[in-house]
């Protein structure tokens, strides 16, 4: 299966959630399990803005070692997360997120929690999009 991993799942990872540790331990076993370089940014954002630059640097270091497939930003992808941004108000981050997401054939697009869904992903109709315990349910 193909799913796409919002930021805030490599957040909830860090926070000690094990519904994240089991959904990255899948990866590369029975996930094909993508990030969008966007998310690199946003995860050193958060990072750095909650914990210090220092623990920042150790979670990048995390995720590079983590079996997830990569995906860069077209031009395509770009002009698709302008329309995404305007038609669901998501930050351009997000908006940059389901562009790739979709652009890749992703089956799912996982966020971190209820809260995330409800403010951002509820109304989603591209692409599938699943809470974190759910994804880990259907493990």
């Amino acid at each position: 299966m193909k799913i796409f991993l919002d930021t805030w799942v490599l957040v909830e990872r860090y926070k000690g959630n094990p519904n994240a540790t089991k959904l990255l331990r899948a990866a590369g076993k029975r996930l094909e399990a993508h990030i969008s370089d966007i998310t690199i940014a946003e995860l050193t954002n958060v990072m750095s803005r909650e914990y210090g630059e220092r623990e920042a640097r150790i979670q990048y270091v995390y995720l590079k070692r983590l079996p997830l497939v990569k995906d860069g930003t077209t031009e395509e992808i770009s002009k698709n997360a302008g329309f995404y941004k305007t038609k669901y108000g998501f930050s351009l981050a997000d908006a940059v997120i389901l562009a790739t997401a979709i652009d890749i054939g992703a089956q799912v697009l996982v966020t971190g929690g209820e809260r995330q869904y409800r403010e951002e992903w509820i109304d989603v109709t591209e692409v599938e999009v699943a809470k974190l315990t759910d994804c880990v349910k259907a493990l």
